[in-house]
């Protein structure tokens, strides 16, 4: 395990890196675990707070959350068209303020949350159409 000093909107923290595999590793900030995932040695992507899952039967994106946090706003409203990339939400997680974007653009369906509330992993935020 390696520990980095990491200094995100000017503040600064401890973090510790585990190698879960090859591809896959582990960050604790404080008592929060995020994974990430590389590729040849290069970071690929952050695995994001969200994760869009499309239904094969109606198209739909389901956007879930890949940690647990507590949704701090909402920018958006049923019905509402978005482009891919628009921020649907804010998340807190790992006393961080992560943007919860669109992956898709779409009608926003339904939104499964509310301000203030507590989501885990796996939880449906929104449904794109």
């Amino acid at each position: 395990m390696k520990k980095f000093r990491v200094k995100l909107s000017g503040n600064v923290y401890q973090a510790e890196v585990e190698k879960v595999s090859d591809y896959l590793y582990r960050v604790r900030v404080d008592d929060n675990v995020i994974e990430v995932e590389v590729e040849s040695e290069a970071v690929k992507a952050v695995k994001s707070i969200s994760k869009p899952v499309k239904t094969q039967e109606t198209g739909e994106r389901v956007i879930q959350s890949m940690l647990p946090g507590t949704v701090t706003k909402i920018l958006v409203s049923e019905r509402e068209e978005v482009n891919a990339g628009d921020t649907l939400l804010i998340l807190e997680a790992m006393k961080m303020e992560n943007e919860i974007v669109a992956p898709a653009s779409g009608k926003v369906k339904e939104i499964r949350v509310s301000e203030g509330q507590r989501v885990e992993t796996g939880d449906v935020l929104v449904v794109l159409e």
